[in-house]
């Protein structure tokens, strides 16, 4: 086995050996005969008795992989043009439902990738100092007419193929392609890119999420963030991509942004309540809400969040009136309805424990086990007004009616109430 590896590395030391002592004479042959190839790929292709364009291919796919003509921008420029048409007759096919979609998404971005890379090489002077703007002049009119198919293959590998790598691989390409020099002068006249550019980064935004690409993730939410639909969602995500880059900064300052924008939207408070809870900075948070109260008063979910702060301070009159005012607010708000009729209960828990001294024997403590009862009273319709708002969540109003119908000792309520909970 040694001895056939080094055989084998011998051959290729002689090989690039070979290549290297090439005289200047045979260097040129060689480049002429690679650049035969790309000539006889181009008189193939433009040959109107020759419909099948298959031999052009394969003539310039062999020249692509010929060191001699690599640097050469008419390998390019044939290969571009050549995987235009091959593209178009996929497309072409596609209308009557019969074609090659991941070959037909593969042209375009070959058709893309060659396109730039002749013109790329037209940009570099000659030995006459001399640049070409070939490339561009006449393959660019046709790349913009096509630019949004990247668009259709992004969602094609999205939707059909959950392949968010490749999805995002071709959504980007679209904004690399749009936003680039080689098609600069007909993005500044495309009156459509302006109106679809916000929707298009939010799909960018969704692929790029899939794939845990958080970067990826925050350059197009920005500019998705402008979209009338797609707005509130993009910035969901930016928040939630500095949040999984560990940036807690720019994740507060894009959650309190968000906020603001999208004041009637709970997802913002939600994890700002969360951060500020762990963090034990409720102060913060109160401070907070009562700006946003200011700038929005008729928002339930203000008066939510300074009741459950309140309920955490074991403030409950404080906690009860806020609540009370959230579903004056919203009256669908359930949470709010959960909260009261746990506040109240609280509220009977405490007072009960501050009676713990009298005698059960006693008048004044037939008093406050009716004082109690007059709690539970209280709680029942909120906790009732839940289970009609959530009836699936059986846990959530369960939990909270089972321990009402005990202290009111209502047994058929309760025996229904344990039932549903398998108790």
């Amino acid at each position: 086995m040694k001895k056939l590896m080094f055989v084998l590395i011998a051959a290729l030391g002689m090989s690039c050996t070979s290549y290297a002592q090439m005289t200047e004479k045979e260097v040129k042959k060689a480049t002429k005969e690679a650049q035969k190839l790309v000539k006889d790929a181009k008189n193939e292709f433009d040959r109107d008795d020759i419909p099948n364009k298959s031999h052009a291919k394969q003539l310039i796919d062999q020249a692509m992989k010929n060191q001699y003509v690599k640097d050469w921008d008419q390998t390019w420029y044939e290969a571009a043009r050549i995987y235009n048409y091959y593209f178009d007759q996929e497309n072409l096919k596609s209308y009557n439902g019969r074609y090659d979609t991941v070959a037909m998404y593969k042209y375009l971005n070959d058709w893309y990738d060659f396109a730039l890379k002749a013109d790329s090489l037209q940009k570099i002077p000659n030995e006459k100092g001399k640049t070409s703007d070939e490339a561009h002049t006449k393959l660019a009119p046709e790349i913009h007419r096509n630019l949004t198919n990247l668009i259709s293959g992004g969602i094609f590998y999205f939707n059909s193929k959950s392949d968010f790598k490749k999805a995002y691989e071709l959504f980007d390409r679209y904004f690399t392609m749009a936003e680039g020099d080689f098609l600069k002068s007909y993005m500044e006249q495309d009156q459509n890119y302006p109106t679809f550019k916000s929707v298009y980064a939010y799909y960018t935004t969704m692929a790029a999420y899939n794939l845990g690409n958080w970067e990826g993730t925050i350059k197009y939410a920005q500019i998705a963030q402008d979209d009338d639909e797609y707005g509130e969602a993009a910035t969901e995500y930016l928040c939630d991509a500095y949040g999984n880059m560990g940036d807690t900064v720019k994740w507060i300052e894009s959650l309190k942004a968000g906020l603001m924008k999208y004041p009637t939207e709970n997802y913002f408070y939600t994890k700002l309540l969360s951060y500020y809870d762990q963090k034990n900075d409720m102060a913060a948070l109160e401070n907070f809400t009562k700006e946003m109260i200011e700038l929005d008063p008729e928002k339930a979910y203000n008066y939510f969040v300074l009741g459950l702060i309140a309920q955490q301070n074991k403030e409950y009159d404080k906690a009860i009136e806020q609540y009370e005012i959230a579903i004056q607010k919203d009256e669908k708000l359930s949470d709010a309805y959960n909260n009261l009729s746990l506040s109240i209960m609280l509220q009977a828990t405490d007072y009960v424990d501050s009676k713990a001294n009298v005698d059960y024997r006693s008048a004044e403590f037939k008093r406050v086990m009716a004082q109690e009862k007059e709690y539970y009273k209280k709680a029942l319709p909120y906790a009732l007004k839940l289970k009609e708002l959530e009836p699936s969540n059986i846990s959530k109003w369960g939990l909270l009616l089972q321990q009402i119908y005990y202290k009111l000792n209502m047994d058929k309520e309760l025996k229904e109430i344990d039932k549903l909970l398998g108790q």
